[in-house]
């Protein structure tokens, strides 16, 4: 499951259809993997872009509600969910490529 979500995330970085001023959106991706209830893995692309979005992605991971067993994908900037709400790629193609990976799909 990690190798799978390692791919969606960096996959995601090179489709995501945003102009990445900052690079703080793909700088801010990660997630956990949890495995009844305790967190397993975690990755956070991109720490060499600032501190602003490496600590931003790090405290929401902290905060993730990581019961059962899952892949939780995240985007530490607080603007995320404004950037995917106009209709812009932030997570969509980690998640569809995760999902299609781990039910072996193409």
């Amino acid at each position: 499951m990690d190798e799978k979500a390692r791919e969606a995330v960096k996959l995601q970085q090179v489709e995501a259809n945003y102009r990445n001023h900052t690079w703080n959106l793909r700088s801010s991706l990660g997630y956990v993997v949890t495995y009844n209830g305790k967190e397993k893995r975690r990755y956070i692309s991109g720490m060499n872009y600032g501190d602003e979005a490496t600590e931003a992605i790090k405290k929401w991971l902290d905060e993730v509600n990581k019961s059962g067993t899952s892949i939780v994908f995240a985007d530490g900037m607080f603007y995320a969910s404004f950037v995917s709400s106009k209709g812009y790629d932030v997570l969509d193609t980690a998640q569809s490529y995760l999902v299609k990976a781990l039910n072996g799909r193409k």
